[in-house]
């Protein structure tokens, strides 16, 4: 099928246009799908919004560089609205369909670019992750999604939903490209670490009673062959993450969006209304306070890491939901689908969802974390047990 036939099907572009600087570079012959809250210079913006339509005259820091590096983009990808939600249904084009079955969400809120990368139709998607709008995609339809450490990728000619949280990233089914597009756009000066050791330790972490968690320890029985795996728990961390970046988050989504909210107020969609409306309430000392709440959550994080590598948890606790299910409750699976997921945003570490199993023959994602600035570490070790998935599949066949 076309990209214009499977546009129609599934919902993936908002803005479907061509745009290429230079034939050489680093990214030469990879096509990415840009989310449309990052502008790219002619075309327009619309953060999946029915009242947002600008044109920028410039690109955002991302889109240049891989411009710069002689990629192509190939449009502006379906986004929840103001990349508010985790179900990409609230959008100004409908809800971004699953490539695998187009009655089920992609998830959100960087759903378009990750099932433009599922279908083929890009090498590579970018989107943004504030609370796990890459990672959750990527779970619910079957590919790579990496969030890389907070404020790595300079965030400027994106529309924030959070200065604290929102973090640039990327989505594809070949996770040697992620090295080679961080190799791009990063500079040099940052002091990354690039590999793990030999023979990493892996840290249990988030599992639970859920059906993800259940499917996904059979995998990692099957891992504890290769790696050294203990259960890690944090009590600190479990009780109080959640509440800290949705305070923060949504203190600072309504800083930005006060200046449209009481005028276009009719025009957001229920969903977006209602994080707003609470972003609205929150006063400063509870903002202040979960700034330093963030702060202790940090070290208890650092902590962990005396003892394990990586973290491994489900990225999501179950497949993608159908649609019909997930219209005006949107809400309620957003605070499911992040679950697991926004822990990562809070501390600002690197985090990766793998493919790895199915539940009823769809996928579920396993999620890599590491410590901040150890992007390279976390890669590492994803590709590793990508690998091992690709052993043991061959052995079963």
């Amino acid at each position: 099928m076309s990209l214009e036939s499977l546009n129609s099907k599934y919902n993936i572009f908002i803005t479907i246009k061509r745009v290429k600087e230079r034939e050489r570079g680093k990214l030469s012959g990879l096509k990415f799908a840009i989310k449309d809250i990052i502008d790219v210079k002619g075309l327009p913006t619309t953060a999946g919004s029915r009242f947002l339509h600008y044109i920028p005259e410039t690109n955002a820091y991302i889109v240049q560089k891989i411009l710069n590096e002689g990629g192509e983009i190939i449009g502006k990808t379906n986004t929840h609205e103001f990349a508010m939600g985790a179900t990409n249904t609230s959008s100004l084009i409908g809800p971004a369909k699953n490539p695998i079955d187009p009655e089920r969400i992609s998830g959100g809120s960087s759903g378009g670019s990750a099932v433009a990368v599922a279908l083929g139709l890009a090498d590579i998607g970018v989107g943004t992750d504030t609370g796990g709008s890459i990672r959750i995609p990527a779970s619910l339809c079957g590919v790579i999604g990496f969030k890389p450490t907070t404020g790595l990728i300079s965030t400027e000619g994106v529309i924030p939903f959070s200065w604290t949280f929102d973090t640039v990233g990327f989505l594809t089914k070949d996770i040697k490209l992620l090295s080679k597009i961080l190799d791009s756009v990063l500079d040099n000066k940052i002091p990354l670490v690039y590999q793990a050791k030999r023979k990493p330790k892996i840290g249990l972490f988030l599992f639970g009673d859920d059906i993800a968690s259940k499917t996904l320890l059979k995998f990692v029985n099957k891992l504890s062959n290769y790696y050294d795996i203990v259960e890690i728990d944090n009590r600190i961390i479990r009780k109080y993450a959640s509440f800290v970046r949705k305070t923060i988050a949504l203190s600072e989504a309504y800083s930005y969006h006060k200046r449209w909210f009481e005028i276009q107020k009719q025009n957001y969609s229920e969903d977006v209304k209602k994080l707003l409306e609470i972003g609205k309430s929150i006063l400063g000392y509870e903002y202040v306070e979960s700034l330093r709440i963030r702060n202790v959550i940090i070290r208890e994080y650092i902590k962990i890491f005396s003892k394990v590598d990586v973290l491994i948890s489900p990225t999501t606790k179950a497949p993608a939901p159908k649609i019909a299910d997930v219209v005006g409750k949107e809400l309620e699976y957003r605070d499911i689908l992040i679950s697991n997921t926004e822990i990562f945003n809070v501390v600002g570490a690197p985090s990766i969802s793998i493919p790895v199993e199915k539940v009823d023959n769809l996928p579920i994602g396993l999620m890599i974390s590491g410590l901040p600035y150890e992007d390279g570490v976390v890669l590492d070790i994803a590709e590793r047990i990508l690998g091992i998935v690709g052993f043991i599949s061959n052995q079963s066949n």
